[in-house]
């Protein structure tokens, strides 16, 4: 805190009075600094934080933690009273799955494989019967309510591709299936690719989960598939060329759905700083602070995602509160808003949007940091470099100033390629201010790309480069300084996707 208020006398006592806007931001700037963040980073990605997995131990150290530092810096609590935003979470285990049919068992991960979702506990037992394609000619002439369904995955010519594994599944819901064996194409290859992700438990908030539709889908291989279809009488080579189903002799199947469930919580951290003029207008500045917590002796310690993004928000709210402090406040307020939930579905962001300590509508925009510690392949010899994503989605006023605060002040190269709305990462989607986007609110997602450590063990933060950290972080900090201190709230020109 010694620093904090040396910096205040150096920079403001006495020069506050005459100086431009431009001035004064310059000078607030230069107290977002490198070591500051190097320093807090090294204890947030530390061993000691255990991967700061959401609802765990280490996410809840982590959490105090930023709490302390709010309360060191004096922000005020939110209008709710406190520091942090609770929401209740569900967390189900992947196992718990068994599935019998005729007098063979199958196993899981091995012969079929599930989605991760939150599955009520059931016990089904009924006949099994091969709906083909699963199209609506497939179903002709069979009694489907109140059994499984056997459906291949790929499409005959007849229907070139444009009949997917949504509308198969739709459909063998409204036949009244009680379940569905989906045929995977590339079933090994998925199997070897994801089994890890398969493995690892489903966490949902409690408020998403609504079983009252449920529908189980189980993917399953050709080992199964050949056996069922064996089993029914059913021959898929001639099936395939005729697309007929001259064989229905059914058989039994057994799922039994018994997975282990907890109720547990997450937290967003809230600081808040109240406008000096237009306080009921508010810019919320975002991170994620969680990480994806440990596997056996491994930490993950998310040192980039979202380490990076964690302590540059720190950063961020030690520069406006030093600005408040000696007499230059924002004219509209500020919510520093550290999440966490994440990594398990943008869940804490989304708890916000759908019950907002502050009114959506008054949000004039959400600037959020996500992995902007490290170099991607494409910039290897370029640290000098941001991707922005989104800043033009919504409000070509945000995204001029955003054009406009980095040629004035840290000229760094903005990268718009993953803006491109057919970028295949969908990054677009992928972080917390899409909660904010798709309900209207201008956002910038700022990001540096993906490298060989994500979401692995080895993401520390030996590898963060933190003077790089520092000038992108000076960035947020101008956008965000015209954004709460211009006359006008920037205007929203363009219709948000999926508006809720």
């Amino acid at each position: 805190m010694k620093k904090i208020f040396l910096i205040g006398l150096i920079y403001f006592s006495a020069v506050a009075v005459g100086q431009t806007n431009k001035e004064i931001a310059d000078k607030v700037a230069k107290t977002i600094l490198a070591g500051d963040m190097s320093k807090h980073l090294h204890v947030l990605a530390s061993d000691e934080y255990q991967g700061r997995e959401t609802g765990k131990e280490g996410q809840k150290i982590a959490k105090d933690y930023l709490i302390r530092y709010f309360k060191e810096l004096q922000f005020a609590e939110s209008p709710n009273g406190t520091y942090e935003q609770a929401f209740p979470l569900v967390e189900q285990l992947s196992n718990g799955i068994s599935l019998k049919i005729g007098n063979k068992a199958f196993e899981m991960n091995k012969d079929f494989y599930v989605r991760p979702d939150i599955w009520p506990n059931v016990e089904i037992k009924n006949q099994v019967i091969f709906v083909g394609y699963g199209t609506e000619a497939d179903y002709k002439g069979l009694d489907i309510n109140g059994k499984t369904v056997v459906i291949l995955a790929e499409n005959s010519d007849k229907f070139k591709g444009d009949w997917n594994t949504a509308d198969k599944v739709k459909l063998a819901k409204e036949k009244g299936a009680k379940a569905v064996l989906l045929h995977a194409n590339k079933f090994k290859q998925t199997i070897e690719k994801y089994e890890h992700y398969f493995s690892k438990p489903r966490t949902a908030l409690a408020d998403n989960v609504d079983n009252s539709n449920f529908l189980p889908v189980l993917n399953i291989g050709n080992s199964a598939l050949n056996s069922i279809c064996k089993s029914n009488g059913v021959k898929l080579k001639k099936y395939r060329k005729k697309n007929k189903i001259k064989a229905q002799n059914t058989t039994q199947l057994e799922l039994i759905i018994d997975k282990e469930t907890s109720e547990l919580f997450g937290e967003n951290v809230i600081a808040y700083m109240p406008g000096t003029e237009i306080p009921e207008e508010l810019v919320i500045i975002t991170a994620h602070y969680d990480h994806i917590g440990t596997e056996g002796d491994l930490v993950y310690n998310g040192a980039d995602d979202d380490g990076s993004g964690t302590v540059a928000l720190m950063e961020l709210a030690q520069a406006f509160k030093t600005a408040a402090d000696n007499g230059n406040g924002p004219k509209r307020s500020i919510l520093f808003m550290p999440v966490s939930g994440e990594e398990k579905g943008l869940l804490g962001s989304e708890y916000y949007a759908k019950n907002p300590i502050f009114p959506l509508e008054e949000t004039v925009a959400n600037l959020n940091i996500d992995m902007i510690g490290r170099l991607d392949v494409a910039h290897a010899d370029n640290p000098n470099f941001v991707y922005l994503i989104g800043s033009d989605k919504l409000s070509t006023d945000l995204h001029e100033i955003s054009l406009e605060m980095n040629t004035n002040n840290t000229k760094l190269e903005l990268d718009f390629t993953f803006n491109d709305e057919n970028d295949p990462n969908r990054f677009y989607y992928r972080s917390d201010h899409y909660n904010f986007a798709k309900n209207g609110i201008p956002v910038i997602f700022y990001f540096c790309g993906v490298h060989e450590d994500y979401h692995k063990a080895t993401d520390t933060v030996d590898k963060i480069d933190f003077n790089k950290m520092e000038k992108i972080t000076k960035l947020v900090f101008y956008t965000a300084w015209e954004l709460v201190n211009r006359d006008e709230r920037i205007v929203i020109d363009k219709e948000p996707e999926g508006k809720e």
